[in-house]
């Protein structure tokens, strides 16, 4: 195992598992993905179906909204390792039919790190925030920026370039696939493109 193999997290390509988005009256979902820092006594967030919902949708153990929220099986795994920089909040999820999908978890990552090799990568800068990128077609990772913290402290990382980019280091995505989930999918960062 590389100690830099990294991996994208998304939803499975399949066009049956639905997207969702923070219920309309569920101000705290929308703000918990803003919030960099750990939440003390969270509530459950709650979220919903949004268009385009699928015809027949596929209940995954994986959702993206682009925030993560997973199931009871993804949560098992994750939390026995006490990951550092990230929260497992209690989530539920409206489906299209009025039914309420409780035993999911919506992961918090306040974990940011500015990891990205500039010189390697295909991006556009923010006009206001240097740091910041507004668009990215391809990247790889600065290995000697990560070199420099420790494994445990970016087992999972957001993209402090791009914060909706979620990272997984190998040894968390082999965990997870060992259970076999359905709707998630994992890319290499150097095979990953927009």
């Amino acid at each position: 195992m590389n100690e830099f193999n990294y991996y994208v997290i998304d939803r499975a390509s399949d066009e049956a598992y639905p997207l969702i988005a923070p219920q309309d009256d569920s101000r705290h979902t929308m703000l918990y993905s803003m919030t960099k820092t750990k939440i003390d006594t969270p509530e459950r967030v709650q979220y919903k179906f949004c268009d385009p919902i699928p015809r027949k949708p596929v209940i995954g153990d994986y959702f993206s909204e682009p925030e993560s929220v997973v199931s009871r099986k993804i949560a098992d795994v994750l939390e026995p390792m006490h990951i550092d920089g990230i929260q497992l909040i209690p989530a539920e999820i409206k489906t299209n039919t009025g039914e309420i999908l409780a035993n999911y978890f919506y992961i918090h990552i306040y974990n940011h790190i500015k990891a990205i090799d500039r010189n390697k990568s295909e991006y556009e800068v923010d006009d206001y925030d240097p740091d910041f990128f507004i668009w990215i077609d391809s990247f790889e990772l600065d290995r000697e920026v990560l070199a420099k913290i420790p494994r445990e402290k970016r087992l999972i990382f957001k993209l402090r370039e791009s914060s909706t980019t979620h990272l997984y280091h190998e040894s968390i995505v082999q965990a997870i696939k060992a259970v076999n989930p359905k709707g998630v999918s994992f890319t290499k960062v150097e095979d990953w493109y927009l």
